[in-house]
């Protein structure tokens, strides 16, 4: 009998390959088995042999997979390169990255002829090194990953981090966190670790504390659900609009033996869906409060009754307020984008967050740079997204200013509830959006409002919950009202190099229902069949060449508003892939695509 796996202990991540700890020990889970330490270190010696011998110092990391994500980053220091971690799979995305980098690290299949200059490699296409069991400490104050900031206020920007700005904030989790995870936990996680909030609290934080971490992303309730229920004790990462999905979910309930905790970040989460969270789980989501540029700055578990809680900053953590805004300074040992100060590795910076500090902590007022002027008149954008919400037709609202001929307008952006969807159709957009700012009224000037709005089935949002700037600004172009709407509301995404996951919505101003049928709309066969084509040339590249369809079936109607699951999966011998389009057990269409 072999002896039993030793309890994991917490190990900085400078020491994380070199600290001895039991080979068969489990690192990362998923649907295919589990991987030990002992498969991590000899895959990161491996890569970073490979790494070496190309001799390049830049390389860009992007992978679906948590798992494979964290042996190139690993792999990337012990070679003494850089990451350029990618924000997204985009291909202008790689392609602005591919400028800065000399090699790259991808699943395969991504970045097409931008990248073709560039030495590129698999992360889990190496040969794991035989018995290698230890690799020698790494240096915490080397340049370790850039990553890129989320552009929710203007273009994104590169971030630079050492493994000590990490590893510093990991420390702090475990302090105040780890006792409540439980450190036979093992971590889910909704957000993509290419951000850092995903990065530390999905990835690093487990790898460190020895914490086994799931290194796929589920898509649906449906598949995370049982999952945590048959975990034994786990924690999951998500974020304010995962939670807000998870509220109106009649089995989040049932998670309560096995999910110890909770993490929140993307913004604050509101105080209803908090507290709906807390009354069938039993306890607050942890929400975490920072940006890129300055780690973590606070975190709090929000009261059941009451008034708003206050935010309390993470042990390390100096706060003051900046005039005349009162924005938020803040110095830090995780601050990696500032100025620094006399007391070395402790920066700081002022962010763009107004707050009003007390003995207690803080309270967010809004974004500084959220504070416009209309008509010689101040507007915080943020309270009057509050207030839009609160109406009944409204399910969420995103609002921004842009300059037209010279004047500062607002627009605003709604996804519309079921009752709002029915006004829409009832009334039409312009008696809608006249309905809307008389509500909106009753709290501001007329000049204030909103002149131009926009209805969506879902904002636009990217891996970590949040709506960039330029997304919600290119709803506002030009003849964007006009256009016509061709494609599904894409939800979320899963692919590897085999398969594509989509969770789609269909718009109920798609242009295809328009005399198909009147009175009843559903979306035609051929509209799906085009879906189709479109999800498996993004998954083989444009270069497919599709032979036939087989056995296609059309089981049942797909009408407007329907939430449902593309599913492409490519077969072995690579000459056909299966498809269907469902909502769980239910089909909507299903057949195979036989490939040239």
């Amino acid at each position: 009998m072999s002896d039993p796996i030793a309890a994991p202990r917490f190990v900085p991540l400078a020491e994380l390959l070199g600290s001895g700890r039991d080979p068969r020990a489990p690192v990362a889970f998923s649907r295919t088995g589990e991987r030990s330490f002992g498969d991590f270190v000899g895959r990161v010696a491996a890569l970073a042999d490979a790494i070496r011998a190309r001799r390049a110092a830049r390389w860009i990391l992007f992978s679906e997979d948590s798992y494979a994500f964290a042996v190139g980053l690993f792999a990337l220091a012990h070679a003494g390169a850089r990451a350029l971690v990618a924000p997204n799979r985009q291909s202008q995305t790689l392609a602005e990255l591919a400028v800065h980098a000399e090699g790259a690290l991808l699943d395969p299949g991504l970045g097409g002829d931008a990248l073709a200059r560039l030495p590129r490699l698999d992360p889990l296409e190496v040969t794991p090194a035989a018995g290698v069991t230890a690799l020698p400490p790494l240096d915490p104050d080397q340049p370790l990953a850039e990553l890129s900031t989320s552009g929710t206020t203007g273009p994104g920007k590169a971030v630079p981090k050492t493994l000590g700005h990490l590893e510093r904030e990991i420390a702090v989790h475990e302090t105040l966190f780890g006792e409540l995870v439980g450190g036979d936990a093992r971590m889910f996680a909704t957000v993509s670790h290419q951000h850092l909030y995903g990065l530390l609290f999905r990835l690093l934080w487990p790898l460190a504390s020895g914490r086994p971490f799931c290194s796929e992303t589920f898509l649906h309730l449906e598949e995370l659900f049982p999952r945590i229920r048959e975990s034994g004790g786990c924690a999951l990462v998500t974020t304010p609009v995962h939670l807000r999905r998870m509220r109106a979910d009649s089995e989040l309930k049932s998670l309560r033996p096995a999910l110890r905790a909770l993490f929140s970040s993307g913004g604050p989460l509101e105080i209803d869906v908090a507290r709906d969270v807390v009354a069938q789980i039993g306890h607050a989501p942890l929400e975490i409060f920072g940006s890129t540029e300055t780690g973590g700055v606070a975190f709090r578990a929000q009261r059941a009754s009451g008034d708003s809680t206050p935010w309390r900053a993470f042990p390390g953590v100096e706060l003051w307020l900046e005039p005349p805004d009162q924005r938020l300074g803040v110095r830090s040992p995780y601050v990696s984008h500032g100025s620094a100060t006399r007391e070395g590795d402790r920066q700081e910076i002022v962010m763009g967050d107004r707050a009003e500090l007390s003995p207690e902590g803080f309270q967010l007022l809004g974004r500084a740079d959220r504070i416009v002027k209309i008509g010689e008149k101040r507007l915080a954008l943020p309270e009057m997204e509050s207030h839009l919400r609160a109406h009944p037709w409204v399910a969420d609202a995103a609002l921004l200013a842009f300059d037209n001929q010279g004047d500062a307008r607002v627009g605003a952006v709604v996804a519309l509830s079921d009752s709002g969807e029915a006004a829409l159709a009832e009334r039409g957009r312009r008696v809608l959006g006249s309905q809307l700012a008389d509500h909106l009224a009753g709290y501001w000037d007329r000049v204030l409002l909103p002149r131009a709005w926009r209805y969506v089935a879902e904002l636009p949002r990217d891996a970590q919950g949040k709506s960039s700037r330029a997304a919600l600004a290119a709803l506002f172009d030009d003849g964007a009202e006009r256009a016509p709407v061709l494609l599904p509301v894409l939800l979320s995404e899963q692919r590897d190099a085999r398969s594509l996951v989509r969770e789609l919505r269909v718009p109920s101003d798609l242009a295809f229902l328009e005399g198909h049928f009147p009175g009843h709309p559903v979306v035609a066969g051929v509209v799906q069949i085009h879906w189709l084509m479109q999800a498996a040339s993004d998954l083989l590249g444009p270069g497919f060449r599709p032979r036939a369809l087989e056995g296609v079936r059309f089981r049942e109607l797909l009408l407007p508003g329907q939430v449902f699951t593309l599913e492409l999966v490519l077969a072995d011998d690579a000459d056909s892939a299966s498809w269907k389009l469902c909502d769980g057990a239910r089909v909507f269409a299903s057949g195979r695509l036989v490939l040239s």
